[in-house]
């Protein structure tokens, strides 16, 4: 009687929670309820009326192949999620990046308030400006002699650029010099990389404590607020052959380092990478999930979990993965099907192009295409942190 009264309270909740929350419950999901509305024809105006005036409020964008994360299979039309906030503005709001040589500054500022900020720097240190120019970001000093070498004259050239997160900036320092104690009246040609390390380093930590330091002074310059906006984005998410996808405007170096760093956190873990094929095998589970219940927490179950594994390593994914043709026109995942490296976990990035020009896919460890929701998610995850 004891197992049947149970059954009884049990059918009886069950049944109420589909009459609170079911397609037809008292608090059912209304977030479509907009599809069911009727369609009005548009205005009629007369002949030889301004029909400029009456124009739609609220015009609704049509979506195409070329919207980021577009399922032309789905059985429902899904908002995507906005851009996650970069992982970068949550941090310090300077900082000193390092990959391989290249060393920058990164701020979570715009260009526009760093420029004001720079010219008051130089201005403070008695480094007169030779060349400033908005559109660019570039910013020249004046040929200078230190104490410490009277017998070279020496050169700074800062180029402020858009970051590659939102909001963000980044400063680029060259330093150069020349022999003689007079002033050379030719304009120099700059190398890629500066002549003397130890000076970039030196402005480069003056001025990156300096803008650290006066965080609070505010003001924009609307003459620098252009500075990249005629420039393709360092990072961009869109559609490649019906495929989400991600895009880096970046040197070979930069663009593996940044992967890397990107592929250790906020979810994934890093197996193996490859950067002269261009690979990076990851494992990811979102935090949320990761996290332990409130009965596993009470005792003391899974506080500490052990980090995911692979039996495989990237060089059999590698060899296993599909190659050329077969690669761009690969069918979608279905991982049960695949009998060689059977139930391979993670997924593989895989980084193509050339130098300033790279793309970036995600699939499944067999190189088989995600659904685009999924792809979508993972490689908007990625962006997130790069740097």
């Amino acid at each position: 009687m004891v197992g049947y009264g149970f059954l009884v309270c049990l059918s009886v909740s069950l049944s109420g929670c589909g009459m609170l929350f079911g397609d037809e419950g008292v608090f059912r999901n209304r977030e479509n309820d907009y599809l069911k509305a009727d369609s009005l024809p548009p205005l009629v105006l007369p002949a030889g009326t301004n029909k400029e005036a009456l124009t739609e409020l609220y015009p609704i964008p049509p979506i195409s192949a070329a919207d980021f994360g577009y399922d032309a299979t789905a059985s429902e039309y899904e908002v995507p999620r906005p851009m996650p906030l970069s992982a970068n503005m949550l941090q310090d709001n300077v900082k000193i990046q390092r990959v391989g040589e290249n060393a920058w500054i990164l701020v979570n500022a715009a260009p526009g308030e760093l420029w004001p900020r720079i010219r008051n720097f130089l201005n403070t240190n008695a480094l007169s400006v030779a060349r400033a120019d908005f559109k660019q970001g570039i910013i020249e000093t004046d040929w200078l002699q230190f104490k410490t070498d009277s017998e070279n004259q020496h050169k700074y050239r800062l180029q402020i650029d858009q970051g590659i997160q939102p909001e963000t900036s980044e400063i680029h320092i060259t330093h150069i010099n020349v022999s003689g104690s007079t002033k050379p009246t030719a304009e120099p040609n700059w190398p890629a990389k500066s002549m003397n390390p130890e000076r970039e380093k030196f402005l480069m930590d003056e001025l990156a404590a300096t803008l650290a330091s006066d965080e609070t002074q505010s003001g924009t310059s609307l003459l620098a607020q252009g500075i990249g906006s005629n420039a393709s984005a360092k990072a961009a998410l869109g559609m490649y052959k019906n495929e989400p996808v991600m895009t880096l405007k970046l040197d070979k170096t930069r663009t593996m380092a940044t992967i890397a760093y990107a592929a250790k956190r906020d979810g994934f873990q890093l197996f193996e990478s490859d950067s002269s094929s261009g690979l990076f095998y990851v494992f990811y589970q979102d935090p949320e999930d990761a996290k332990p219940g409130w009965f596993k927490r009470l005792l003391h179950i899974g506080l500490n979990p052990k980090p995911a594994t692979t039996p495989y390593s990237l060089e059999k994914i590698a060899a296993n993965i599909l190659q050329g043709d077969a690669f761009e026109s690969a069918p979608y995942s279905i991982r049960d099907d695949e009998k060689t490296l059977k139930d391979a976990p993670g997924y593989i990035f895989v980084v193509t192009g050339k130098p300033g020009d790279y793309l970036i896919r995600v699939r499944d460890p067999y190189g088989k295409r995600l659904k685009p929701r999924e792809a979508r998610e993972l490689i908007t995850k990625l962006r997130k942190n790069l740097i």
